[in-house]
C-alpha cells in the first residue's frame, strides 16, 4: 500500500457550525454555551452527527488522532469508536487510539465515505492519510441545522449514524449540523440564536418532552417559548424552510401531569397549536405531528426509538423535507 502525504483534516470535518473547529470540543457556538444550562452545554460536547466526509479510490484511509476526555451525555447503546459509512451502510468500525489504518470497500470514486466520531470520548481527528489511491473532501450539500433533544441527537440507537437526521441527510445529500441536546433542549432562546445565525438552508425542531420532565412547565410557557424560539429564528432567517416535529409517544407522560398539571397530550397539543397558528402566516414553516410516528414497542426505554423507531422517523420526515427544499435539491 502506498500512502499519500497527511492531509489537514477541518476540510473533511461536517457537522459543526459554520463558526467551529472538532478541537473546540463542542457543537455550541461560545457566545451561545456561555448563556445556556449546564445540561445543555455538556450535551454540547457529544459528537453527535459529527463526521470526516470524503471521496476518491483510495483503498484505506489512515488517521491520526488524540483522545481529549469523557463525554457527559453519549447514547450508551453506541459503542466509543469511530463508524464508517459507504452510502447506507456502515463498512468499519474503528478504535480510539493514537493513529489507525480504516480498510475501505470497493466502490465508485465519487461514492461518500463517512467517518463519524465517537461520541463517548472527545476525540481530535490531527491528520487524515490515504492509501492505495487518493481522498478528497466530498462536496458540500445544503445546510440543514436540527435542534432537538436526545432523541435528535441518537439516543438508543446501535451505531452512530443511525438518528433519524442523519439518515436523512445521507438520502438528501445534506450537510446536517446536528444541535440535538440529551436531557435538555427545552426551546432555550440562546440555542434560538445559534440557529438564527447558522446559515442554515433548512431548519428542523423537535423538542417538547424534557419540558414535560427534566424542567417541567406548563401549556402557556411552552407555547410562548415556541413562538419567541420561532420569532428568533426568523430573524436570521427570514424565508428558510423550518419543520416542526412535535414530540413523539412517551407512554409515562402522555396522561400524567407534572408538577403544574400538565401531560405531555398537553404540551404537544400546545406546541402544535402555536406552529399551527404561527404556519398561517409563514408559508416555509411546517407542521409533522409526533405522536403517531413511533411505536410504543420501538422505545428501547420507554422513551428513547431504537434504530427501527428511528428509521420510522426518517422515513417520515424525508417527504417532508425534501418537499420544503424542492427548489435547492
Amino acid at each position: 500500500m502506498v500512502a499519500s502525504e497527511r492531509l489537514e483534516p477541518d476540510s473533511f470535518v461536517r457537522g459543526l457550525d459554520p463558526s467551529l473547529r472538532q478541537a473546540d470540543g463542542t457543537r455550541l457556538a461560545p457566545h451561545v454555551a456561555a448563556k445556556l444550562p449546564a445540561d445543555t452545554v455538556g450535551a454540547g460536547g457529544v459528537a453527535a452527527g459529527v463526521h470526516l466526509a470524503m471521496v476518491g479510490d483510495a483503498s484505506s484511509l489512515i488517521l491520526g488522532m488524540r483522545a481529549v476526555g469523557k463525554t457527559t451525555t453519549p447514547a450508551p447503546t453506541v459503542a466509543d469508536m469511530f463508524t464508517v459509512w459507504c452510502g447506507d451502510r456502515v463498512v468499519a468500525h474503528a478504535p480510539v487510539v493514537d493513529q489507525v489504518v480504516i480498510e475501505l470497500p470497493r466502490r465508485a470514486a465519487d461514492d461518500v465515505i463517512a467517518v463519524y466520531l465517537p461520541e463517548a470520548t472527545s476525540t481530535l481527528v490531527t491528520w487524515v492519510q490515504a492509501g492505495g489511491g487518493e481522498l478528497r473532501p466530498a462536496p458540500s450539500g445544503p445546510r440543514w441545522v436540527a435542534y432537538g433533544d436526545s432523541i435528535t441527537q441518537g439516543w438508543s440507537v446501535s451505531d452512530a449514524g443511525r438518528a433519524w437526521p442523519s439518515v436523512v441527510a445521507r438520502e438528501l445529500g445534506l450537510d446536517l449540523v446536528n444541535l440535538g441536546f440529551a436531557g435538555s433542549a427545552r426551546g432555550e432562546l440562546p440555542a434560538a440564536i445559534q440557529v438564527s445565525e447558522s446559515g442554515a438552508d433548512l431548519v428542523t425542531l423537535s423538542w417538547g418532552t424534557n419540558c414535560w420532565s427534566s424542567i417541567p412547565t406548563d401549556v402557556n410557557q411552552i407555547a410562548e417559548t415556541m413562538r419567541l424560539f420561532l420569532t428568533v429564528v426568523r430573524q436570521g432567517l427570514p424565508e428558510v424552510p423550518v419543520v416542526v416535529l412535535s414530540p413523539i409517544v412517551r407512554p409515562g407522560a402522555e396522561t400524567e401531569p407534572n408538577r403544574f398539571g400538565s401531560t405531555l397530550e398537553h404540551l404537544r397539543d400546545a406546541l402544535e397549536a402555536t406552529v399551527a397558528a404561527m404556519a398561517l402566516a409563514d408559508d416555509h414553516l411546517f407542521l409533522v405531528p409526533g405522536r403517531e410516528l413511533v411505536q410504543q414497542q420501538d422505545l428501547v426505554d420507554g422513551v428513547h426509538p431504537g434504530d427501527t423507531g428511528q428509521l420510522a422517523l426518517a422515513a417520515a420526515l424525508t417527504p417532508v423535507i425534501r418537499n420544503a427544499l424542492r427548489p435547492t435539491l
